[in-house]
């Protein structure tokens, strides 16, 4: 009997702490619904208890201070709030980070991805675009780039075979220069992860999440493989900067070669395998335009 009436006591807590919890949310009804002890011409406003990171579903345990028990506020001043803070408590339930959030600070609707959102990785890939991780130690400038920022990626090729001018003297080596990603996008920032190997222990690599268009992953990829170098151009972050249009960009790709005027074919010599460049003018043409349903 004493362990059923301990069992049932901590039930009975349990339950006033979900409920206390709830009432200060004012997920209650009624006139006298919300928390206690506001100052005189203050507004409580939900604030996170703990480090949260980009991409985090805000979740109930988010917004209480675990010491107490109770939501986690600030008193500010009625009529200091600025446009977009948020300060409904339920309002934030379920909605995605879009940058992270730092506990004690108020939430503002630009912290805040569309709602719908799904949480993780994928919050953060800009919507039409897909997401490559790829090695920064290949991309000349992009390390320093923040999560959001925006840039373009140009690769370069040298060829070092001579070829003759009209009056037959040789120009030497030459490059070719292509731009196979536009208005890019950092999903992750820069981060290190090391590539365990046959002894359990390998190499550290550099590595970012970037966001492309779908019909430039091959582009890119091609690059990463046998581009002499990649540099990253990246975009302004000032409000009145123009992303190109789904349309823009697509008809600069449409006007363009394919990187270096070359295609890779995957090569068999005896036990060798290797990727070798031969001119695309000796293949037979492949689109990496998007997708139109046909």
């Amino acid at each position: 009997m004493p362990g059923l009436l301990a069992v049932g006591g901590g039930v009975v807590l349990a339950a006033a702490g979900v409920a206390l919890v709830v009432w200060s949310l004012g997920l209650l009804d009624g006139p006298e619904a919300g928390p206690a002890g506001i100052p005189d011409g203050h507004v409580a406003v939900p604030v996170a208890s703990a480090p949260l990171p980009a991409y985090t579903a805000i979740q109930l345990d988010h917004l209480v201070n675990p010491q107490t028990g109770s939501l986690s506020v600030v008193y500010l001043p009625e009529g200091t709030l600025l446009p977009g803070t948020v300060g409904d408590a339920k309002s934030l339930l379920g909605r995605v980070l879009a940058r992270d959030k730092d506990p004690g600070r108020v939430f503002r609707e630009d912290d805040l991805l569309p709602a719908g959102t799904r949480a993780g990785l994928v919050a953060g890939i800009p919507a039409g675009k897909r997401a490559l991780r790829i090695d920064a130690s290949k991309v000349n400038g992009i390390i320093g780039l923040r999560r959001g920022d925006r840039f373009d990626l140009v690769a370069t090729r040298r060829h070092r075979g001579a070829r003759p001018s009209v009056g037959g003297a040789s120009l030497g080596p030459r490059a070719q220069v292509h731009e196979v990603v536009i208005d890019g996008a950092v999903v992750e920032p820069l981060a290190q992860r090391q590539l365990p190997d046959a002894r359990g222990a390998g190499r550290v690599v550099q590595e970012m999440v970037i966001a492309v268009a779908p019909e430039e992953v091959p582009l890119l990829t091609e690059a990463l493989e046998v581009a002499s170098r990649i540099d990253c151009v990246p975009r302004s972050g000032h409000p009145e900067e123009r992303a190109f249009s789904g349309e823009t960009a697509r008809t600069q790709r449409t006007a363009r070669p394919g990187f270096g005027g070359e295609s890779l074919v995957d090569t068999i010599e005896g036990d060798q395998r290797a990727l070798r460049a031969v001119p695309s003018a000796g293949l037979p043409s492949v689109s990496t335009g998007p997708y139109d349903g046909g």
